[in-house]
């Protein structure tokens, strides 16, 4: 028995140095580039938007997961709620939203935070290191609250250096997730929108494919102008990973109701778990009663099998509009 046992520790042992990989204990991300060229047409008043960090206890870990590392910025620890607030402002302005954004105070409107955070799993010494990005919170004006998420999953295999995963899995993600955020942010309070020009061009730069066209996609989503759902729904099958999610996700972030069988059953029928939540997400984000209803059915369905790491992933991104 005691040989048996060690032999179990040391193959532990080395499945565990196999994941790990020099897995370095802390990652330096830096701030996001504001939109560039992706103005919205529409004249608003300057705005003051106050953040209020709401996260409960257990959520204010900003990085967790199977490969545990902090995150600094600047040279310093990352602090969620003031990133998030210097980016959102930045992003804000540059696509022509006169904006501050604002970390004390009460007034309205106001962005009570309650996830921001990033999720990393690996399953093997040889498989992507990913992340999971969530982030959500409520908007609240005078009208009444608006919950909102935002979900994204990247991936990135290291090849020579952990260093490799540091763009594709940190910076990219915490920048559309910001990036979203805002494009949601405008739409609620000013009906925000980009122009039909805006759309044509990034339609075709779509067309000529490239390995950055998935932030095309995702631009497309965050134009907030319905002339972009048609072209994005023929993109929500796209044999490209990215291409695809980046078009399902975008669904939700337009607001295009009149997908939701589309996103129904690509999570029905979808064989990656990918884009069975991305699915799930871009329901959450349509606001209708009919996808709250499926959201909220597939919610009390999926704990009954809480524990499986798919599941629980899942279970996280319909948190985020609960």
């Amino acid at each position: 028995m005691h040989v048996r046992h060690l032999a179990r520790m040391a193959a532990c042992a080395v499945a565990l140095a196999l994941l790990a990989g020099c897995a370095p204990k802390s990652y330096s991300v830096r701030h996001p580039a504001p939109s560039d060229n992706l103005v919205f047409g529409t004249a608003v008043p300057a705005t003051t938007l106050t953040l209020v960090d709401a996260r409960p206890g257990a959520g204010r870990a900003f990085s967790s997961g199977v490969l545990p590392a902090a995150l600094t910025v600047d040279g310093a620890p990352l602090d969620a709620a003031g990133y998030l607030a210097k980016n959102l402002q930045a992003e804000l302005v540059a696509r022509g939203l006169p904006a501050q954004v604002v970390t004390s105070g009460d007034a309205l409107p106001k962005l009570e935070l309650t996830a921001f955070r990033m999720q990393n799993h690996r399953a093997n010494g040889f498989s992507p290191f990913v992340t999971l990005t969530f982030l959500g919170g409520d908007l609240v004006t005078p009208e009444g609250k608006q919950r909102l998420g935002v979900f994204v999953k990247r991936g990135k295999v290291p090849v020579w250096s952990f260093d490799e995963v540091v763009e594709p899995t940190f910076n990219q993600p915490l920048s559309l997730a910001i990036k979203e955020l805002a494009a949601k942010i405008a739409a609620r309070l000013h009906g925000a929108r980009s122009s039909d020009a805006d759309v044509d061009r990034l339609v075709k730069a779509i067309a000529t494919r490239s390995d950055d066209s998935y932030l095309d996609v995702y631009a497309l989503g965050f134009t907030n102008n319905p002339k972009a759902i048609g072209p994005i729904a023929g993109l929500a099958r796209d044999p490209d990973e990215y291409v695809r999610l980046a078009a399902i996700s975008s669904l939700g972030t337009l607001g295009a109701t009149d997908q939701l069988g589309l996103l129904t059953s690509i999570y029905r029928e979808g064989n990656l778990w990918q884009d069975r939540a991305m699915a799930l997400k871009a329901i959450g984000d349509l606001e209708s009663p009919d996808a709250d209803a499926f959201l909220q059915a597939e919610h009390a369905a999926l704990e009954a099998k809480a524990g499986d790491k798919e599941v629980d992933w899942t279970l996280q991104v319909i948190r985020l509009y609960r």
